[in-house]
């Protein structure tokens, strides 16, 4: 599958700019994509083959950077997530005898990461789907032979993921999507689907080896034609009223967060 190009969303970055004549803020998307015919190189500057690099990506412990983040066909660097962790501090605003007013305090690990992702930019929209429209229904079966139909999911928010075995960043991002199915399991009116364009056999033998939370639809390339997706992973949420209220493209290091934060107003 070299031929379908990766769009990973650890290097799609939104930068915004203040206009000096009108005051008005631009906002310039910069878009990088990335094949087997890329160059990658690890901390040192040495380039790495396709083999080495897409491995490494499938540890989930690096993300890829570009180089130059003027030139949309720039090399990239391949750098462990640890070594982009950012530390936030909040002021103590409640004066007491150990801790004078003013002295900064540490936040908590789980405050830290929720800030951090809040400060990122929006994770890159997909060329799709349109915030507010109606998504069109498809009627399927998962990979146990349960029938789905979408629009029988109206009145619930529908996390939706379109993804393949042998795309790099979806397997990245699958650990992180477990998580989502965890923090609603117990909420009936959140459905996880995950349309494949696998074959059952081989989505099978994958799932024995690599946990997918989600209710897997296999074959799912006719309803990814359906709506023209051509880059993966593609993750859509749709409201109560089916309509589009998320959707994003690759895997950003901050998804989860928005798509938490979909999901929690949707449930309003």
């Amino acid at each position: 599958m070299k031929h379908i190009f990766l769009l990973l969303l650890f290097i799609t970055w939104s930068f915004g700019a203040w206009s000096q004549d009108t005051l008005v803020r631009k906002v310039v998307n910069r878009s990088f994509r990335i094949d087997d015919h890329s160059v990658v190189k690890d901390s040192t500057g040495k380039q790495l083959t396709y083999k080495q690099w897409s491995n490494l990506m499938r540890t989930r412990q690096y993300v890829l950077l570009p180089e130059n983040m003027e030139d949309t066909k720039t090399a990239f660097i391949l750098s462990r997530k640890d070594e982009r962790e950012v530390r936030y501090i909040k002021p103590n605003t409640t004066p007491t005898d150990r801790a004078p007013a003013n002295i900064p305090k540490q936040l908590s690990a789980e405050e830290a990461k929720e800030q951090y992702m809040a400060s990122l930019p929006k994770p890159y929209e997909s060329a799709y789907f349109n915030t507010g429209e109606v998504m069109e229904p498809f009627s399927t079966h998962d990979i146990n032979g349960n029938k789905i139909k979408l629009k029988d999911l109206r009145g619930k928010v529908v996390v939706l993921n379109f993804w393949f075995i042998g795309c790099p960043a979806c397997m990245q991002e699958i650990p992180e999507l477990n998580k989502l199915v965890d923090d609603y399991k117990d909420n009936a009116n959140v459905v996880f689907l995950a349309i494949a364009l696998d074959d059952r056999y081989d989505l099978k033998k994958f799932l024995k080896q690599t946990e997918f939370k989600y209710d897997i639809i296999d074959d799912g390339r006719y309803i990814a034609a359906g709506y023209k997706i051509g880059l993966y992973p593609t993750s859509v949420i749709l409201n109560k009223e089916g309509k589009v209220a998320f959707h994003t493209v690759g895997f950003a290091v901050n998804s989860p967060y928005w798509m938490r934060k979909t999901i929690n107003e949707g449930l309003k």
